[in-house]
């Protein structure tokens, strides 16, 4: 490869990596989607670690963290028992799988929080309670309430998305 070619193709991969943790996406994994993402042809985990530096196991690790998103997938290469990978080119695609990953696992985490709070605002009902706290009780379960619909709102966002994508 040209020396010029060379050194744009190692800004690109070194600016994702950088530009990966506002995403939350691990650098390592970023550069390899990067690089591959330039490549025309399948690459092996050697021709990649080599190219990166990294080490084999290394690159093993996080090609399947890639592989897991949709972003690389394994090619068979006749005559080869190596592992080759080739980039998913729509980064809109595989950013979009990673961030609904993410958030996939929030709504988890608040769809329990939301079953815990209301299961304790119901046995706190049951309680005789003055007419201060039944009113802050009711508080409680309106503000749930907005709080679950606004979980679903963002499922349904999250779904519409991916159906337009």
């Amino acid at each position: 490869m040209d020396d010029k070619l060379e050194l744009v193709q190692n800004k690109f991969v070194e600016s994702v990596g950088r530009i990966s943790d506002v995403f939350g996406i691990n650098r390592f994994v970023a550069q390899m989607y990067a690089f591959l993402y330039l490549k025309q042809e399948p690459l092996s985990l050697d021709e990649i670690a080599g190219a990166l530096g990294a080490s084999k196991g290394n690159v093993s690790i996080n090609i399947r963290i890639l592989e897991k998103w949709g972003a690389v997938r394994n090619i068979w290469m006749k005559g080869s028992r190596k592992d080759y990978y080739e980039v998913e080119p729509d980064i809109k695609k595989m950013l979009f799988s990673n961030f609904k990953t993410a958030i996939d696992k929030r709504l988890v985490e608040v769809s329990n929080m939301i079953q815990d709070f209301d299961a304790a605002i119901q046995s706190v009902k049951k309680d005789s309670l003055n007419e201060e706290d039944k009113k802050a009780a009711k508080i409680y379960e309106e503000r749930l309430h907005k709080l679950n619909e606004f979980k679903k709102l963002i499922l349904g966002a999250l779904n519409l998305a991916g159906t337009l994508l």
